[in-house]
């Protein structure tokens, strides 16, 4: 201790003889790396702190897989906060979970699609997924894998009466019973529109682990139309 304030008192008699030039010079010698290493210490506590006090929770997850749009609008969450709002979610703590870039061959064997598909599966085992899109070929594959919920024990029987010829059911690997998997929708539906991600007829369903059912339902009422 005793060495260390000499050698302090030592440095600043020396940097009052300098230059300003010299100073810099001298600081930068002797004590840039201590300086910017507690300046990196610092940002990097700010940056923590910024994120976490930030970070919202993904209250609702949507997985489109396939999509064909040119140019979707639904890109991010943003899109989403007027259905959380008049829901009563607060917008500045939560947001919907968005996922429309994955693109795959039902049944390929292809590296990239067996990726992919692993990709599929996680998202739905880890609750990511609530309302789930996707061309019917890759839907069909999906729908036998008893990660999407039977709309019969989800939706209102109007509903499900008005869209009884769009209906899309499959019979589970495990379970072996037949579901009524998802809903196909053309290109007239303006929730389908809107949002930009496919041009094509799409199926879409609900996952079998929502985390919030109400909410999902909700949703999915919306993107039918049925206010």
């Amino acid at each position: 201790m005793h060495g260390s304030r000499e050698e302090n008192g030592k440095s600043m008699r020396n940097m009052k003889g300098m230059s300003a030039a010299e100073r810099f010079q001298y600081f930068m010698q002797y004590y840039a790396a201590a300086f910017f290493g507690v300046l990196l210490a610092a940002a990097i506590v700010v940056f923590l702190v910024v994120h976490f006090m930030g970070k919202k929770d993904t209250v609702f997850g949507i997985l489109a897989v396939n999509s064909d749009g040119e140019n979707p609008a639904a890109a991010g969450p943003e899109y989403f906060e007027p259905f959380l709002e008049k829901n009563g979610i607060d917008v500045k703590k939560n947001q919907v979970g968005v996922n429309y870039t994955l693109y795959m061959n039902a049944g390929s064997k292809e590296a990239v699609d067996q990726t992919n598909l692993e990709m599929v599966q996680i998202l739905f085992m880890t609750q990511a997924v609530d309302l789930f899109f996707s061309d019917e070929e890759f839907f069909c594959y999906m729908a036998g894998t008893d990660y999407l919920a039977d709309l019969r024990d989800c939706l209102p029987k109007e509903v499900l009466d008005e869209y009884e010829e769009e209906l899309v059911y499959a019979q589970g690997m495990e379970s072996g019973e037949t579901i009524a998997a998802g809903i196909r929708i053309g290109q007239e539906n303006e929730w389908i529109r809107d949002t930009g991600w496919y041009k094509s007829p799409v199926v879409a369903g609900l996952s079998e682990a929502m985390k919030d059912e109400a909410l999902a339902v909700k949703m999915f009422l919306e993107m039918l139309g049925e206010r």
